[in-house]
């Protein structure tokens, strides 16, 4: 019962560790979760086909959400045949590293982000299209729809691997550390931290600020040293990477809504049997949904949890003043990968 109780306390804790505390976390979380059906290194098994999931969030945050219920399908409906082991914290390194070692076969899953799989699959990017869905679930609507299903054999075919499906890290909004933002002569100068897609750099070129292309896991750091006072991202990544601790305000604002992608490495898939195989695929599915229904409640505590740690949250004046400032990436978007895409993607967001 105490051990029980340990990894209660464990698991709640888990919520604000930084993801740069890889190493002391996995430790921590091994002890706590080492017994029970959700443990991250589990016991040993006759089956030879091991799946290690990687995350670059704490085995507690929603991120990571879709790596512990993949675990627990997947070994129950295979009666042990297949085993999960998770590597929360970026153990394995940022999900743009991770992704990589998809494509190379060194890992078996990973969920990534768009902004980073636009990279090899650059019509992605249209969902980086910034202010253009009102929440999270419009672009996973998008994404779940036939305009997503387009990019699917793309995206396998780019990192020899299956899309199980689409979910969502939630809501990007601007956080800073120098000063609030309401209008976007207040954003020129920002220094802001972005992925590597294109259009988060376009967007904040176009706003007057300054990109700077780092991977989250850096986000602390360098908000810390002043390499960058700024970065847009999601309210669950600012608290699980502490970066509230180095920022002062919230401009509640949609910048980005981004689906991510449950990628399943082709390489372990083909050493299934058939019927373990489609096993694989479903609990993917169903990992996809959780991961999303875990970041629709998050949302809903995250506002109160920073807010009661300091930052100041503010309203943009006028959202027009901010889409009319961002036009040309639109427009630049456009004639990279094409119009007719571009006007899609708003047909799709406005219904």
């Amino acid at each position: 019962m105490a051990r029980r109780q340990q990894a209660s306390r464990s698991a709640r804790s888990d919520r604000v560790v930084t993801r740069r505390g890889a190493l002391k976390g996995a430790v921590a979380t091994a002890a706590a979760l080492g017994t029970g059906v959700f443990s991250i290194i589990g016991r040993a098994s006759a089956a030879p086909i091991t799946m290690r999931f990687g995350s670059d969030s704490p085995i507690g945050a929603p991120h990571s959400k879709s790596a512990v219920v993949m675990k627990q399908l997947l070994e129950a409906r295979t009666a042990g045949r297949v085993r999960v082991v998770v590597f929360p914290d970026a153990q394995l390194g940022g999900n743009g590293s991770m992704t990589n070692s998809i494509k190379a076969g060194t890992l078996e899953a990973v969920v990534s982000p768009v902004s980073i799989i636009s990279a090899a699959v650059p019509e992605l990017d249209v969902f980086c299209l910034p202010f253009l869905y009102t929440d999270m679930l419009g672009a996973l609507r998008a994404a779940n729809s036939p305009f997503g299903a387009r990019f699917v054999p793309k995206v396998n075919a780019a990192f020899n691997c299956e899309v199980a499906g689409f979910t969502t890290d939630g809501v990007f909004e601007l956080f800073t550390r120098t000063h609030s933002v309401r209008t976007p002569p207040e954003f020129a100068g920002l220094k802001v931290a972005v992925s590597t897609s294109r259009i988060q750099r376009d967007t904040v070129l176009a706003l007057g600020g300054i990109p700077t292309v780092m991977d989250i896991t850096a986000n602390y750091a360098s908000m810390q040293t002043g390499l960058v006072n700024s970065t847009i991202k999601s309210r669950e990544d600012v608290i699980n990477l502490k970066v509230y601790q180095v920022t002062r305000y919230l401009t509640l604002a949609n910048f980005f809504s981004m689906p991510n992608l449950l990628l399943l490495s082709k390489r372990f898939l083909d050493r299934l049997t058939p019927q373990d195989r489609e096993t694989a695929r479903q609990a993917g599915r169903e990992a996809c949904e959780a991961h999303r229904d875990a970041e629709v409640a998050a949302s809903r505590e995250s506002l109160r949890f920073l807010t009661s740690h300091g930052l100041q949250t503010v309203q943009i004046e006028r959202l027009d003043a901010f889409r009319a400032k961002v036009e040309s990436v639109y427009q630049g978007t456009g004639a990279r990968l094409g119009a007719a895409l571009v006007a899609e993607a708003r047909r799709l967001a406005a219904t």
